[in-house]
């Protein structure tokens, strides 16, 4: 197995992070991760370390220290003492008294008494610490954390046996890969991929003590790797410009995370231990790039679903870090469900989801069409739209005052900040900053992404996260109509906004619980009909995918938006979100529509060029070369010499022969069904076996898309007459609503997964000129290989409004 830069790499990242796990464990010192201060005779936490061992332990600033003791064994200050009344306090109910499985656990058992420390000693003296409260008139003690450093660093002690036993378990998953479980993919990655699995583990010591930068590599020494892994399948894209996106992507979702870690730990207010940001930013830096590679046509739904699972499982190995020190029973299941799935025999299950997603699916260009302005529907819409923002502008000022919750001027500015963002997206939107197609949905999307910033100051008060997520939702199923009515299937149209209005019941539902799980509710409700959308057929593959990400954009914007929610989290999210567009448009897929179009031009220009020089070329030969042949048989009869003369006839009829595959009049005057008649009563003397056509053309296509058909059809037959087999099939077809179709197979052994990649190094350029023929005229051209052996060449081209 070779070793690439990339797997070099990831080896340097995670050898990086034993040594430096190896020497704190040598260590064995930890940091309590807080600080502390008295007041009126009462110790309280000051400050604590984001993610530290404090935190850990359920300590948080300005919670009042009942118990404390030093690491040298002095005494700390203590007020008088205070009464405790018999029954207002049980240690057993709190996990209190010893422990009895480590040294130096934390002993606090106030009988009739307490006294409280009045000392605020420096956080390196601190041996225990218990933390809770103190009713004083009714001597009730409640505790709510401890924390011991005896007990840390006996953890820290074992965390090596951590970070070996998940290096056995990576290396188990890296042998799994190499030995086919992910396919070609798996190979290729499987070095990264295991140190993705061990990475977490090997760097937990670091975690384990507790200071800012251990707690920080946690996140950005795991997600170094996850970086490796994405850059590496983005290279799977077989176009330079979209490796070069997936890239880019990789790279933003790295430094977004990055900003997140850091603004966490330099924050000045305690952000709440919620990593489910932080982990799906670390899902992204992989699956950005594998979702990239996936919209090109090059491989299989197989191959596409084992990218994806590799891409997740950096993400499923972090989930280790739980929120109280290491947890391995969640990336042991993730793990599991990664790469499990492909030891089961999913072909036909995966033909019949195929079957099934097919009909959500449509393969109609005419799902990107954007309906008028001044339809009844949009209109609607709009005004919806605005009936939302002004709803939520008297809300988001008005309600705090009224409930007491939240703060005046964090409305004020909310108001101001969502105002704007309405009008700056949806006057972006509306110029066709997102393409033509979505004009029509820049007022819903406005509305989508200012609401929630609107009623940001809202959710400052947990039992009032239902009045934000209300309008939120309701501002998402507008997005999400625009997108359903894209599709061109009336039922389908029904049911995909059907299942996004339930979303946003449930989302309301949810809210009224005060979880955070609405947002990811609020997130699913345009994605629902948008990813149907977004993976319908579009002619010419760098269009298809910019119209893809640009309905991926706009399908992902209101779940961006939701995280607002959660202000604390959510500005900085979607301000990189609304700048990552503006990059991502201006920069990168401008440039590519701009090529693409260039080489469009150049393309049509080579094939005409093509096409003259072939018509140019018969027209001499016709005039010039066959006359003076014919000439030649008539002189040789004349002189008696018939041998010459049925020799020279002979040439002349192969010359006629390369003059007819040159230019043919028979696709000039009827057709392509007549000229495919012709071409394979041509090659059948040849093929060795019967060639077959079936055809169904009463109506006849555009001249351009008749040679397009043509010339493929000659390429296949040639090369299903070389590499395979007879019987060969032929099915030509044109339809009532102009679509016309081309299928071509043989009973060989079949073509090689990887030929239509390989197959132009080595100087064989027949697939290449038939996709593009196929790419030309805006069809679509499918080579693949029958399970049971045989190749299928198909072509299928629709006409611009069907």
């Amino acid at each position: 197995m070779s070793i690439s830069r990339s797997d070099v790499l990831a080896l340097l990242i995670a050898a990086g992070a034993i040594v430096a796990s190896l020497v704190v464990w040598n260590y064995g010192k930890v940091d309590i991760g807080m600080t502390l201060r008295d007041a009126n005779e009462m110790v309280f936490v000051d400050d604590v370390t984001p993610g530290g061992n404090a935190v850990r332990s359920g300590f948080y600033p300005g919670i009042g220290i009942l118990d404390l003791t030093t690491t040298d064994g002095g005494e700390v200050e203590r007020g008088e003492p205070i009464p405790i009344e018999e029954g207002q306090w049980d240690p057993n109910a709190y996990g209190f008294g010893e422990y009895g499985c480590c040294p130096e656990a934390v002993e606090f058992n106030p009988q009739t008494e307490i006294r409280l420390p009045s000392e605020a000693i420096p956080s390196a003296r601190i041996q225990t610490a218990v933390a809770g409260d103190v009713d004083h008139e009714y001597g009730f003690v409640n505790a709510y954390a401890t924390i011991d450093r005896g007990l840390l660093e006996y953890s820290l002690s074992q965390s090596i046996w951590i970070s070996g036993i998940w290096l056995l378990i990576g290396g188990v998953v890296w042998r799994l890969l190499v030995h086919g479980l992910g396919g070609d993919f798996g190979r290729k990655h499987a070095v990264k991929v295991g140190l993705a699995v061990a990475t977490p583990a090997l760097i937990w010591p670091v975690v384990q003590v507790g200071t800012a930068a251990g707690v920080a590599a946690a996140w950005l020494v795991p997600a170094a790797v996850a970086l490796v892994l994405g850059w590496a399948i983005a290279g799977h894209h077989p176009e330079k410009q979209w490796v070069q996106t997936a890239r880019a992507g990789a790279l933003m979702a790295a430094a977004l995370l990055a900003i997140l870690v850091v603004g966490n730990l330099t924050s000045p207010l305690l952000v709440a231990s919620d990593h489910g940001p932080t982990l799906a930013l670390v899902a992204a830096i992989g699956l950005i790039p594998a979702m990239v590679v996936a919209l090109s046509q090059k491989y299989s739904i197989r191959d596409r679903a084992r990218l994806g699972s590799l891409a997740l499982i950096p993400a499923a190995a972090m989930t280790l870090d739980g929120s109280f020190g290491p947890d391995p029973g969640m990336p042991l299941l993730l793990l599991a469900l990664l790469l499990g799935w492909q030891l089961i025999p999913i072909e036909r299950l995966a033909g019949i989801v195929g079957e099934r997603a097919g009909r959500v699916r449509s393969s109609s260009p005419v799902l990107t069409s954007a309906p008028a302005l001044d339809s009844p529907r949009v209109a609607t819409r709009d005004l919806l739209s605005y009936l939302l923002i002004g709803g939520s502008a008297f809300v988001g000022l008005a309600g705090p005052t009224v409930v007491g919750v939240g703060d005046m001027a964090f409305g004020a500015w909310a108001l101001l900040l969502g105002v704007g963002l309405a009008v700056l997206v949806g006057f972006a939107v509306r110029r066709g900053f997102l393409g033509e197609d979505w004009v029509d949905v820049a007022v819903p999307l406005a509305a989508a992404v200012s609401i929630p910033v609107i009623l940001a100051n809202q959710t400052l008060g947990g039992d009032r996260l239902a009045v934000a997520a209300g309008p939120a939702a309701l501002a998402s199923l507008l997005v999400a109509q625009a997108l359903s009515e894209r599709h061109p299937d009336a039922d389908w149209r029904r049911r995909l906004f059907g299942a996004s209005a339930a979303l946003a019941i449930l989302a309301v539902l949810t809210a009224l619980y005060g979880t955070r799980l609405t947002i990811g509710v609020i997130g699913l409700i345009a994605l629902v009909p948008g990813v149907p959308i977004a993976f319908s057929y579009v002619p010419g593959e760098v269009r298809a995918m910019a119209v893809r990400l640009e309905t991926l954009a706009v399908a992902m914007t209101p779940g961006v938006a939701a995280t607002m929610l959660v202000p604390s989290i959510g500005i900085v999210l979607l301000l990189v979100w609304l700048i990552a567009i503006v990059v991502w448009r201006r920069f990168t897929l401008a440039p590519l529509l701009v090529l693409m179009q260039r080489s469009q031009v150049q393309r049509d220009l080579a094939v005409a060029a093509a096409e003259t020089e072939r018509a140019r070329l018969a027209a001499d030969l016709h005039d010039d070369a066959l006359q003076q042949l014919t000439l030649l048989v008539r002189v040789l009869d004349e002189g008696g010499h018939k041998a010459e003369a049925d020799e020279a006839r002979e040439v002349a009829t192969k010359l006629r022969s390369v003059v007819g595959d040159l230019r043919l009049p028979i696709l000039d005057d009827l057709g392509a069904g007549a000229a495919l008649e012709w071409l394979v009563e041509r090659v059948e003397p040849l093929a060795g076996g019967p060639v077959k056509l079936e055809r169904s053309d009463e109506t006849r296509p555009p001249a351009n898309v008749e040679l397009a058909v043509f010339r493929v059809a000659q390429e296949a037959l040639t090369n299903a007459i070389k590499h395979g087999r007879p019987p060969i099939e032929v099915r030509y077809d044109v339809r009532t609503d102009g679509r016309v179709t081309l299928a071509i197979d043989d009973a060989g052994e079949g073509i090689a997964a990887e030929e239509a990649s390989e197959a132009p190094g080595r100087g064989h350029f027949g697939l290449a000129n038939m996709q593009q023929r196929a790419e030309q005229i805006g069809a679509l051209l499918d080579v693949r290989r029958w399970p049971a052996g045989g190749t299928r060449v198909a072509l299928e081209w629709r006409p611009q409004g069907t």
